[in-house]
């Protein structure tokens, strides 16, 4: 690899996609119509896709030791180097860990390094790093109800001992996003830690967020916070170098509704799997319900929780999230009309949402969003989705890459109907007219809405 890559650019966009950075090289116009394959004849790598930008997202072997990815990333890159002259992104990824190549042949030993000290840390079900005029970045989705203290105070030792020295960005939220910590200095790490757990002691927190020297706790319940206050007002008094601001329960709700949330919060609360719930306006009358939870299960007690509850007759619709394990997002969104008798389909998306090759699904009463897992193929899944739609319904089937899923453009588009014609189905570019035509006759093909 030549010490200077050339002109580098570099822009980040944070838990919406990698660091995309473009490196432009050489001065003879060799193409990268080859680098896909020669990427994929390393042994180091898994598998390599080409991305919407035209750059490519490497995936690592699991077998490569964090203590060697300094040594594949120069690789990878000098053969990048050797094969084109065009414009090329490589994204790299270590088991739950993301960057990019950028930079001189020490940039990008450094990253890798950095990234190797950090994929030590248990717990993490997504990470990003990046180097921003010498600092380390690292953006991190941990895994839901951890022990902050089992993932936060590792990865900013871990970001210390790295060769990336020049201050540490740090920010990590939980995959059901009830704690999150954004900081840039590492300092209030150790006080902000230690009052969480004094709060934890005392009662369940619902959410905090750590931001630089600002904490935010929310305790689960009005009781909760009543026991915490004079705890965190006594370490403050002796000196506590962080703010914090103290609130309770599990529902956000306009004021002229303080009521109707008190009630339905005491319904709430005490379900295991609730994380959440609000009430808002829609108009100057009609009032909209939404409850999150962790699992079906939860969402499904939820339901017949609210309709035995003569105060679900306040809202015009009720809509029920049931939030993913692996990765940030919702697995389930439901939402039913009062004059559904808010009933059905919460039913329709469960069973769709666990169907083989389904990641996601969104059903409302106009419109239907369904993710497919990466490599499902649609027409198989077209069934299910025919049970679970609404007749004269929008409907929109999405792809995945093996890192996200693909909600940018959908790869079937069309408005539910009884039976299906190619010429009313919009399609993708890229879309094979043979996958068009199979999806739309495994519709037909299924029994009628």
């Amino acid at each position: 690899m030549r010490a200077k890559r050339g002109i580098v650019r570099g822009v980040a966009l944070l838990l919406g996609g990698a660091i995309a950075v473009t490196a432009l090289v050489g001065c003879t116009m060799r193409k990268s119509e080859d680098l896909e394959a020669q990427v994929a004849e390393d042994s180091a790598v898994s598998s390599v896709e080409e991305a919407a930008d035209g750059g490519y997202q490497i995936t690592l072997d699991d077998s490569v030791a964090p203590a060697d990815f300094a040594e594949v990333a120069g690789r990878l890159g000098d053969l990048a180097e050797s094969v084109t002259d065009d414009d090329v992104v490589l994204r790299l990824r270590a088991a739950a860990w993301q960057w990019t190549l950028a930079g001189d042949d020490g940039d990008v030993a450094d990253l890798a390094h950095a990234v190797g000290e950090l994929a030590g840390v248990d717990g993490i079900l997504q990470g990003k790093v990046w180097s921003d005029d010498g600092a380390l970045g690292i953006e991190v989705v941990a895994e839901a109800g951890i022990d902050p203290a089992a993932v936060i105070t590792p990865l900013a030792d871990a970001a210390a001992s790295g060769p990336v020295d020049d201050g540490v960005r740090l920010k990590v939220f939980d995959v059901h996003e009830r704690s999150s910590v954004e900081t840039q200095d590492p300092a209030a790490l150790k006080p902000a830690l230690e009052t969480i757990a004094v709060a934890a002691a005392v009662g369940p927190i619902q959410k905090y967020s750590l931001e630089d020297e600002s904490l935010t706790l929310r305790m689960r319940t009005d009781e909760g916070a009543q026991a915490v206050a004079p705890v965190v007002d006594a370490m403050a008094a002796a000196g506590l170098p962080i703010d914090v601001s103290l609130s309770s329960g599990i529902m956000t709700a306009p004021q002229l509704q303080d009521d109707l949330a008190g009630r339905l919060s005491a319904i709430l609360t005490p379900m295991e799997g609730v994380v959440g719930a609000s009430i808002d306006t829609h108009g100057p009358k009609a009032l909209h319900l939404s409850a999150t939870t962790t699992d079906a299960n939860a969402a499904a007690t939820v339901q017949q929780a609210l309709l035995a509850s003569s105060d679900l007759q306040a809202f015009n619709s009720l809509q029920l999230f049931v939030l993913q394990q692996d990765e940030p997002g919702t697995r389930i969104t439901a939402k039913t009309m009062r004059d559904e008798g808010f009933v059905g389909n919460f039913d329709r998306a469960l069973g769709l949402a666990e169907t083989d090759g389904v990641r996601s699904v969104a059903l409302g009463p106009l419109e239907l969003d369904v993710v497919l897992e990466h490599g499902a193929d649609a027409t198989k899944v077209a069934p299910a989705v025919k049970a679970a739609a609404l007749r004269d319904q929008d409907a929109e089937v999405f792809g995945s890459t093996s890192w996200a899923s693909n909600t940018d453009r959908a790869e079937f588009s069309f408005t539910v109907t009884g039976k299906l014609h190619q010429n009313l189905v919009k399609v993708s570019a890229g879309t094979a007219d043979g996958d068009v035509q199979g999806f739309v006759d495994a519709w037909n093909n299924a029994p009628g809405l």
